[in-house]
């Protein structure tokens, strides 16, 4: 599991979590928005607990035995729980460096996306073992709300009367999918967005072009924007899409054909047609723009021409479609369909 260490704009987290642990609390669920840390943040305060030398303040030493074991993932008294969906889907990419646990399949031999029981039952065999080092230990859950019903009863008989000397940090990114029973068993931290300046310049530091723009459309979230996956836009790409969306009714299929190539991604140009349509919404409703703050003159063009209603049904489409983003469409002809549907919502009285 690729780690990120000393993200910037977690430090206040980290602290909390420090004055968390000096009280008798046991479970810690760090909650907020996907993409912006809190898994490493949970693995950098675990290395923190397990350094055999415990130095003051809010850092492991990196040098002793037990850092040594936790940046080698090979930690005896460190338990990595996620679904088996999620340790596959990163080691495809190949820095998996986690320890997660089991090999589950759903139904049609997919990896499970859920945290299955077994993984709880045997978290809770070896939770009664003896440490290997005589320390702490400590197990890192992620996401909590993968958990069903089965899993969430296993676990809630380890959480309320784990053995002394043991840790849970829980991380959630949909605090409200989260079972009330596991929130109510754990001591609740959120974890905010970072502010823009650190986050862009983060993102400016690893090479990410149109780094603002990105952190926008990515809600704020800065690793979900430093993401580039088969489906991203190009600057190129996005640039020609926009140039089309701005058109508007004015929008004619031979531009389209013209201008959308034949590798255009399914999943990123939807992505980017419904932040355009949500921010047309915003702008009608509320004067605001989210994640096209430059583009206030083309939502004014709009204004007068396109109802909210054909909006709403146009991102209605869209998300039928995006279900189907992962399927062997073509991908030229579903894009350009879009459009041309667009351009018939806002020409329809």
């Amino acid at each position: 599991m690729a780690r990120l260490r000393a993200l910037p704009w977690n430090r206040p987290a980290r602290a909390s979590i420090v004055q968390l642990l000096a009280r008798p609390v046991h479970a810690v669920l760090l909650h907020g928005a996907a993409g912006i840390g809190k898994l490493d943040l949970a693995l950098d305060t675990a290395e923190w607990l397990l350094c055999e030398r415990r130095p003051r303040g809010e850092n492991a030493c990196g040098q002793c035995a037990g850092c040594v074991l936790v940046a080698a993932a090979s930690h005896p008294d460190l338990r990595i729980v996620r679904p088996d969906a999620l340790s596959q889907s990163e080691a495809a990419t190949s820095d998996d460096g986690g320890s997660a646990d089991g090999a589950g399949t759903e139904a049609g031999g997919r990896a499970s996306r859920e945290i299955r029981i077994e993984q709880v039952r045997d978290l809770a065999d070896w939770i009664v073992l003896t440490t290997h080092r005589g320390g702490v230990r400590v197990i890192v859950l992620e996401p909590a709300e993968s958990m069903n019903a089965p899993s969430c009863n296993a676990l809630l008989k380890v959480l309320e009367e784990p053995p002394e000397g043991t840790v849970f940090l829980l991380v959630s990114h949909r605090i409200d999918h989260t079972l009330p029973t596991v929130r109510s068993r754990c001591a609740l931290l959120r974890v905010p967005l970072p502010p823009a300046v650190p986050a862009i310049a983060w993102l400016q530091e690893r090479g990410v072009e149109q780094a603002r723009q990105r952190l926008i459309e990515a809600g704020g979230s800065p690793l979900l924007a430093a993401q580039v996956g088969h489906d991203a836009l190009t600057p190129e790409l996005r640039g020609r899409l926009l140039g089309l969306l701005r058109k508007g009714a004015e929008l004619t299929p031979a531009e389209v054909v013209a201008m959308v190539p034949r590798e255009a991604p399914i999943a990123g140009s939807v992505a980017l047609f419904q932040r355009w349509g949500w921010d047309f919404l915003a702008f009608q409703m509320a004067g605001t723009v989210r994640y096209h703050p430059d583009e206030v003159a083309a939502f004014q063009g709009l204004a007068g021409r396109w109802r909210p209603a054909r909006a709403c049904s146009w991102l209605a489409d869209l998300r039928a479609l995006r279900a189907y983003a992962d399927h062997p469409l073509n991908a030229k002809l579903a894009v350009e369909g879009m459009l041309l549907s667009y351009a018939q919502s806002i020409n329809e009285t």
